[in-house]
């Protein structure tokens, strides 16, 4: 059932016919795309339920526009925007430890917080024509910048994309984490001097 609920559930249009050639289709309210989401899943595979209470305390929040669901992971859910970007929801925070965004993740144009959820808007990436040799670059960029690749193998090039001018970026922050716990604690202490001194 749950495959099925995969296969299904991209395809969830918000307008009952598709737009003309040329036209974008009708965007509406997320509160009202979350519903939608909902009412076609009725096994409860997703935990709408929780989105659909946080997003409508958020005025702001439930009345942004998206167009299209995209995907749905463990812990977050997908939209594509009007403007052509993504809108991530998540249950907590989607940077493990909440280490801060580095230049190999996904651009955020906007962040935030609404009762147990965050929201992310990013960049939309393109993965067309990736291969292993970018999976490679991503895991050494990652180890770069001082963390290691979680949960990513050679193959998995769903977990990286390219952004319109070509850079490559991490799809799915999880996938880079502290070395160890002694990095978790030094970075918070850099964090709390850095403070400190504005």
């Amino acid at each position: 059932m749950n495959a099925n609920l995969n296969m299904a559930l991209p395809f969830i249009s918000f307008k009952a016919q598709m737009p003309p050639v040329g036209l974008k289709s009708e965007s509406v309210k997320l509160i009202d795309a979350l519903k939608n989401v909902q009412q076609c899943n009725p096994g409860g595979l997703l935990e709408t339920d929780i989105f659909i209470k946080e997003v409508s305390k958020n005025s702001n929040l439930a009345s942004k526009k998206v167009e299209r669901f995209l995907a749905k992971g463990t812990s977050a859910i997908v939209f594509l925007t009007p403007d052509d970007n993504i809108l991530k929801l998540t249950l907590g925070n989607h940077y493990p430890n909440n280490r801060p965004h580095e230049n190999f993740d996904v651009p955020v144009f906007e962040k935030g917080k609404s009762g147990k959820i965050y929201y992310y808007l990013e960049e939309k990436l393109y993965q067309h024509g990736l291969s292993e040799n970018f999976v490679k670059q991503i895991k050494d960029n990652i180890r770069s910048s001082g963390y290691r690749p979680f949960d990513i193998y050679d193959e998995d090039v769903n977990q990286i994309g390219l952004s319109k001018t070509g850079k490559l970026y991490l799809l799915d922050p999880e996938c880079a984490r502290y070395k160890s716990i002694f990095h978790v604690l030094l970075a918070k202490v850099k964090n709390f001097y850095k403070k400190l001194s504005i």
